[in-house]
């Protein structure tokens, strides 16, 4: 059966503007679980199966629940007894809890990126646990050519290309193309701009951002940000562009995408 993306879209984005950010906040500031995680605790496949492949959206400490549930015995237990030996149950739970909350945040903003993606053209996006597990957000194919998709979080600052394209990648991809998610406080932005003392070359960097940023993408009520359908027009027209030239096992980073 076709998906309505359109329609899955529309409840998607009610449901990204009713998340309680307020209520997690304080998930942001607890790192104890910092350590990489095997294959089987890694929360994708969960994520996946109410935020992706079907449109069950829970909130996070619906999810975490099931999470914990199917992943304690024994895959956590056996974390535990390798990282955590002696440490209570809560407090290595309340770890995995923060640590998961981020990889929530972003992959919501990944699939957020996928819907409006599939809602607005017919090419659609695929996108696996597999493929994230690999580096890949999703893959589509567009004039006979597979196009991996990495959404790349990005300040005002220029950061490095950090993401190879591997050679497990290219195996199921032929170019790699970088979608920058700009991450700004945009207050904080404003007060340094109408601050004196700060430099005009540095001005007109955040003045930069925050067009680009108006520009690209939408911030909701509760603060979750979201890509705007005109961002999403610009990057396929800039992978359609580029298509021509570029080789295959490359990659279009993220400021080739910004600056086009």
């Amino acid at each position: 059966m076709t998906r309505n993306w359109k329609k899955d879209l529309a409840k998607f984005e009610r449901f990204l503007g009713n998340i309680n950010l307020q209520k997690y906040a304080r998930l942001r500031m607890i790192k104890t679980v910092e350590q990489d995680l095997p294959r089987d605790l890694l929360p994708l496949e969960i994520y996946y199966r109410y935020y992706w492949d079907a449109t069950d959206f829970k909130d996070y400490d619906e999810v975490f629940k099931i999470y914990w549930s199917e992943k304690l015995n024994p895959y956590i237990y056996d974390f535990i007894k390798k990282y955590f030996y002696g440490c209570s149950l809560q407090f290595v739970e309340e770890g995995f809890k923060a640590r998961l909350y981020r990889i929530w945040m972003s992959i919501l903003t990944q699939f957020h990126f996928q819907y409006l993606w599939n809602a607005l053209f017919d090419e659609e996006l695929i996108s696996t646990p597999e493929l994230d597990m690999m580096g890949i957000d999703a893959i589509v194919i567009l004039n006979s050519v597979k196009v991996a998709i990495q959404v790349k979080k990005v300040s005002y600052r220029r950061e490095a290309s950090d993401r190879r394209f591997t050679r497990r990648q290219q195996r199921h991809a032929d170019i790699v193309v970088e979608v920058p998610y700009l991450v700004i406080n945009i207050n904080e932005l404003k007060n340094r701009l109408a601050n004196p003392r700060v430099r005009e070359s540095t001005k007109t960097k955040l003045q930069s951002a925050l067009d680009v940023f108006s520009g690209n993408f939408i911030k909701l009520d509760n603060g979750f940000v979201i890509f705007k359908k005109e961002y999403l027009i610009h990057i396929r027209k800039v992978i359609l562009t580029k298509l021509k030239a570029i080789e295959k096992g490359k990659k279009i980073t993220y400021d080739k995408v910004l600056s086009w």
